[in-house]
């Protein structure tokens, strides 16, 4: 009798025993596996394009209706109040004599340089020659783009650095011959040339010169684009017309301000705010310019708004932008990149959980870019601070019963 008793606990502690066994197999079999992600950097860049218009500050000047005018300065040439900025002819033979003139003083500018600086690179010819490779490069880019913006620039620099680099690798003692033969020439052309002027067109106010016009130089000011409202600002976009103009004195832009206004779709402004930084590339051009958004304008019910962006940066290539489309790319924005899904909340905090030896361990993240789907955490600036989402973290994007500190088996 008691074999029998003995006989029937065996019995029911191996049901028991097979009974939670294969609980305990049904219970992983319906529990997600515990699954990691490592959190690695990425970054998002943002482009919108639409049509633009340029407003500046400026003025132009009167030629007096003579029948050639000269002028004696490059595109966004510094000029200060009275200084002459063009010579009114009698014909064309005198403009070709000006710009020998401007020819023979840029390569005086660039010899005399050359010498004066031939101490300074004398133990600095590996340098140089890195300096010329960097101008030979940006003009292989121009060639290959097919756009020759920016040649006249490279073009001086690459002829002022092999200049130098004659005088520091000692192929050239001096250039004494050349410049006094420049010098004869200059000032027998500057002579001729002055001569042959019927008068000399001066600037009335300081600023920054500019050979062409376009007719528009009243009408898009700087206050305008300050202040004009959503509508007039589009109708100006949309409308204006660079106008026929006989003026060829020139103008003189009288601020580093100017700005852009550009048409964007309504949904494309929803994250733009003042005082973002971004890059203009005005299409067409190739030439691209630092700037920040001065004004975001809309109006309920209209599918289109208006940015205004500002720039201080005077070149010669921007200086006679007018109408043009844009591409307006904003800054990159770059950060460890946490999917939605792997968001946690706790107490009131908003992170992951992470898996380091087991452990589970939950970060905040330092959200610097959002959007449906993603965020961008920022890397903290203490790589060693624990609770801090950090690049390499090993992020748990599946598992059940989370907890900070809970350790697995």
């Amino acid at each position: 009798m008691k074999a029998k008793h003995v006989e029937t606990l065996i019995k029911f502690l191996l049901i028991s025993f097979l009974l939670v066994y294969v609980g305990v197999q049904v219970t992983r079999g319906l529990t997600p596996p515990m699954r990691t992600q490592t959190a690695h950097m990425d970054f998002v860049f943002q482009s919108v394009s639409g049509p633009g218009l340029v407003f500046r500050d400026e003025i132009t000047l009167d030629e007096s209706g003579a029948s050639v005018v000269s002028s004696l300065f490059d595109d966004a040439v510094r000029v200060l109040v009275g200084e002459p900025v063009a010579e009114l002819l009698p014909s064309g033979t005198y403009v070709g004599n000006s710009a020998l003139i401007r020819q023979t003083q840029w390569e005086l500018e660039m010899l005399l340089e050359a010498q004066d600086t031939s101490i300074h690179h004398m133990a600095n010819t590996e340098a140089l020659g890195r300096d010329i490779q960097q101008q030979l490069g940006a003009l292989a880019g121009l060639t290959t783009s097919g756009n020759y913006h920016g040649a006249e620039d490279i073009r001086a620099n690459l002829t002022a650095l092999l200049n130098q680099r004659q005088i520091a690798t000692g192929r050239e003692q001096c250039f004494s011959a050349r410049i006094s033969q420049l010098t004869f020439e200059h000032e027998r052309l500057n002579s001729f040339d002055r001569a042959g002027a019927t008068g000399i067109v001066r600037t009335p106010v300081s600023g920054f010169y500019a050979r062409s016009t376009d007719g528009l130089e009243s009408t898009l000011s700087l206050s305008v684009a300050r202040t004009a409202g959503l509508s007039d600002l589009r109708s100006m976009i949309e409308n204006t017309v660079p106008l026929q103009t006989t003026n060829r004195a020139g103008r003189v832009v009288t601020s580093h301000n100017w700005y852009v206004a550009v048409i964007l779709d309504r949904y494309q402004t929803q994250w733009i705010n003042s005082g973002q930084g971004l890059e203009i590339f005005f299409e067409g051009t190739g030439v691209r310019t630092p700037a920040t958004v001065a004004r975001v304008l809309y109006q309920t019910g209209y599918d289109q708004a208006v940015l205004v962006l500002h720039s201080g940066y005077v070149s010669g290539e921007t200086i006679n932008l007018r109408a043009q489309n844009l591409r307006l790319d904003f800054n990159v924005h770059e950060g460890i990149r946490v999917d939605a899904a792997a968001l946690r909340f706790q107490d009131g905090e908003r992170g992951v959980f992470t898996l380091s030896n087991n452990i589970v361990r939950f970060k905040r993240v330092d959200p610097i870019y959002e959007e449906p789907g993603f965020l961008l955490s920022r890397q903290p600036h203490n790589p060693r601070d624990p609770h801090i989402l950090r690049q390499y973290d090993q992020i748990i994007i599946g598992g059940v019963d989370l907890e900070d500190g809970r350790v697995l088996g």
